[in-house]
């Protein structure tokens, strides 16, 4: 009798002990199963998005290359007196896809080949939504209402994400190389109406700060200051001191993250011309 009731306990704390083991081991295998199903959703939304970007890219380039075409073959050419420099992108088509676009984005050397979302929310919108304001994870390149929306500020800021696919502002990280630097220094951007073409200067690490807010650029001084602030960077950060900016100058900022979300990285350029642009589409129109 004594001996059955020891051996009782120890059989059913056996049982249990399995129950447990069960249960941890169906745990783990939902946990498991789920986080596949987050990577391969995951894997689904960065398919999703980057299909979209590049059939934006080709539409919004599609009817200016068509009328290009239909004007080489009528054999006419855009006036002589007509100084306007082209736009190989159609905003007609962008701005109906969404009336937040007011621009396009190439950088040399790079797959940054985007349109430009304007947030005048200051809620960074777009920090998770596309070009028709739906989610995304790419989000899109945007710039905050904090900045004049025709590029006319002092420093103007872009944002993008440094995406793991190398998308959106992922490859201005190639700028950390100093020969991909030296190699590669244009960035274009289009409006509906200008082509405003910029030198790249800099290039660096620095803190994640709101720079529009944390360096006013009301007077020479301020201006001035800041561009001295640029110049100070050591840490990732390449030069062309070469390229002359002064107070006077505007400067355009790409800003994408890092591992570390205390800092930023940093592409910047320096307004070399401001074009007034024509659409292909309608240069003889």
């Amino acid at each position: 009798m004594g001996l059955a009731a020891k051996t009782a306990p120890s059989f059913f704390g056996k049982m249990k002990n399995k129950q447990v083991y069960r249960i941890i081991s169906l745990v783990s295998l939902l946990v498991m199963a789920l986080a596949i199903l987050s990577i391969v959703y995951m894997l689904f939304l960065y398919q999703k998005s980057n299909r979209e970007y590049q059939a934006l890219a080709e539409a919004a380039r599609a009817e200016a290359a068509r009328m290009a075409e239909e004007t080489a073959q009528n054999g006419e050419t855009q006036p002589a007196q007509d100084e306007r420099v082209p736009i190989p992108i159609d905003f007609a088509f962008l701005l109906a896809q969404n009336e937040d676009i007011i621009g396009w984005i190439e950088v040399d050397g790079t797959a940054v080949d985007y349109p430009i979302l304007y947030d005048d929310t200051q809620m960074r919108i777009y920090l998770n939504r596309n070009f028709q304001r739906a989610y995304s994870p790419y989000g899109s390149v945007f710039m905050l209402g904090e900045n004049a929306r025709d590029y006319s500020d002092f420093n103007t800021v872009l944002y993008g994400h440094n995406m793991l696919d190398g998308s959106m502002f992922a490859t201005l990280h190639n700028f950390e190389d100093e020969e991909f630097f030296n190699e590669h220094r244009t960035i274009l951007v289009y409006t509906p109406d200008r082509v405003l073409t910029y030198r790249i200067f800099a290039a660096y690490r620095t803190d994640n700060l709101n720079l529009i807010v944390k360096f006013p650029s009301s007077t020479r001084e301020e201006r001035q200051a800041y561009i001295d602030h640029i110049y100070s960077h050591e840490v990732k950060a390449i030069f062309d001191r070469t390229v002359e900016v002064t107070p006077d100058d505007r400067i355009i900022t790409l800003s994408t993250c890092i591992a570390n979300p205390a800092y930023r990285y940093l592409v910047q350029g320096v307004l070399e011309s401001d074009q007034e642009g024509v659409s292909t589409a309608s240069a003889v129109g």
